[in-house]
């Protein structure tokens, strides 16, 4: 699967007063990182609810393992990348480095959503174009 990178410089307010970067933090990364996934095939968000008519790649699940603590200041690449297609549901992990080293690993599985015409204000999951699962494969 195909790598993506998303660098950071972690920023006094992503600390706590220890000054390590406050766990809720990574999640949001997270979701920048899958965002920037996307724009660097070429995707971006704004252009993608319109063109496929959904609304949203809603979160089902998200995990983090904290290894090692970050702190202000640290420059951070998050890698980024799809490890498994489901027929509705997928999941992304992302590593959170400095140089080589892992310090949190993450987790996010998604839903491709779209608007549920029996739920106005609900929606339904939906397989991932094959033409988007092609371009965040890297094939």
């Amino acid at each position: 699967m195909k790598i993506f990178k998303y660098n950071y410089t972690v920023m006094f307010s992503d600390c706590d007063n220890a000054q390590i970067v406050f766990y809720p933090n990574f999640f949001q990364w997270f979701d920048r990182a899958t965002q920037n996934m996307f724009i660097q095939v070429g995707l971006p968000w704004n252009e993608v609810w319109i063109k496929y008519d959904i609304v949203g790649l809603p979160l089902v699940d998200a995990s983090a393992k904290f290894i090692k603590p970050l702190r202000m200041e640290d420059e951070i690449v998050i890698e980024t990348q799809v490890v498994e297609w489901g027929n509705k549901v997928w999941t992304i992990r992302h590593d959170v480095k400095i140089g080589d080293t892992v310090h949190v690993e993450g987790t996010e599985k998604r839903v491709w959503g779209k608007r549920n015409p029996d739920a106005p204000a609900g929606i339904t999951a939906e397989p991932v174009p094959a033409d988007v699962r092609a371009l965040l494969s890297g094939e």
